[in-house]
């Protein structure tokens, strides 16, 4: 296993030479990763002194995560963002995530001239079809840079990006005593949450007195609940849906547990990093770079191999402690929030100044 590497050392902090007017945009009513990425990195941004306005996401959970500073304006649909972003006057740089967003800054060119900057949070080219493919060859005209948020995706993607890794705020190690496992993740075919079901009903927890929770939800909640009654675990499994608080449940909970085989980064597992739980995830995506070999690793759908792990944390406090503790300092050292804003700047003034505006 060979780790990322280190972000660059920033050196002193210091003010910004000036405050930029940045527009972050997400064509979204939804409020997953990528819309709490969007959140916390305009916050950050605000608290260095930059005007932010962010487009897109749901409504209710993005006022709700975006400090009072930054201005929200709600867009579902493609139109709506690129009329919003048409609106934003004396922009220095729209950053677009996804690639609606994107096709909402070519729209709005006419009229919003700023350069264009896009974070790729997934891995494979632009467009889910031939027909969509063929318009973001026009779409992304108006894209200035290209950023990756891990290796994974910069390898998938096909074409130049500026690798830098996505990241969270620090947060306060939790005391790893509570008998709960916890799952934070979207309940879809994607995630392979069954995986996570299997894996505890296999681990022989429930007897010990532990319980798992699943926060999340998705159109797989049904088959998950019936496969939980199934294998005889429903009463120590917690579907508790979508959660607004996830710095509590992960600061009340002590193991934390990934199922998805090809995870772009894994948001979720970075959080539960910065809180110093000991993860057990699966080997596939970009869990080997942000887990690396500091966190228990499992061949994906392998439900036997992440029995094996979930029960050798729970019965080895020490370890539960050490395994965590070294995640947490691997958050900080390479996934600090700090460190990508760092890396964010950075790029938005190369852009500017290069006067690269698509």
């Amino acid at each position: 296993m060979v780790d990322p590497p280190s972000p660059p050392d920033p050196g002193p902090a210091h003010p910004p030479v000036r405050p930029l007017r940045v527009v972050q945009v997400v064509r979204s009513d939804a409020f997953a990763g990528v819309e709490r990425y969007v959140c916390q990195v305009a916050n950050g941004l605000a608290a260095r002194g930059h005007h932010l306005e962010v487009i897109g996401g749901d409504p209710q959970r993005m006022r709700a995560e975006l400090d009072g500073a930054v201005a929200f304006i709600p867009a579902v649909t493609v139109l709506q963002a690129a009329r919003a972003l048409a609106g934003r006057h004396h922009t220095d740089i729209v950053h677009a995530h996804m690639t609606a967003a994107e096709a909402a800054a070519w729209l709005a060119r006419p009229f919003q001239r700023a350069p264009v900057v896009a974070t790729r949070h997934f891995p494979g080219p632009r467009g889910s079809g031939g027909l969509a493919r063929s318009l973001t060859r026009i779409t992304t005209r108006a894209v200035a840079r290209d950023i990756a948020i891990s290796r994974f995706v910069a390898e998938g993607v096909g074409g130049p990006t500026v690798l830098l890794y996505s990241a969270v705020a620090d947060r306060p190690q939790a005391g790893l005593e509570a008998p709960t496992v916890v799952m934070l993740q979207r309940l879809t075919e994607e995630k392979r949450t069954e995986v996570g079901v299997r894996a505890w009903a296999a681990s022989g927890l429930a007897a010990a007195g532990w319980r798992m929770v699943v926060a999340g939800s998705g159109d797989r909640l049904d088959s998950l609940t019936a496969l939980a009654g199934e294998l005889g675990v429903a009463d120590s499994i917690e579907f508790a849906g979508q959660i607004t608080d996830t710095d509590g449940l992960l600061a009340r909970s002590s193991i934390f547990l990934a199922t998805t085989p090809v995870e772009a980064f894994g948001f979720s597992v970075v959080e539960a990093m910065a809180h110093g739980l000991p993860v057990v995830a699966a080997r596939g995506g970009a869990h080997p770079e942000t887990v690396g070999d500091q966190g228990v690793l499992f061949d994906p759908g392998d439900a036997s191999a992440a029995a094996e792990g979930l029960a050798l944390l729970a019965g080895d406090p020490a370890l539960r402690r050490r395994m965590g503790g070294e995640l947490r300092q691997r958050q900080r050292r390479l996934f600090s929030m700090g460190a990508h804003l760092d890396g964010l700047e950075r790029i938005y003034h190369e852009v500017i100044d290069g006067g690269a505006h698509g």
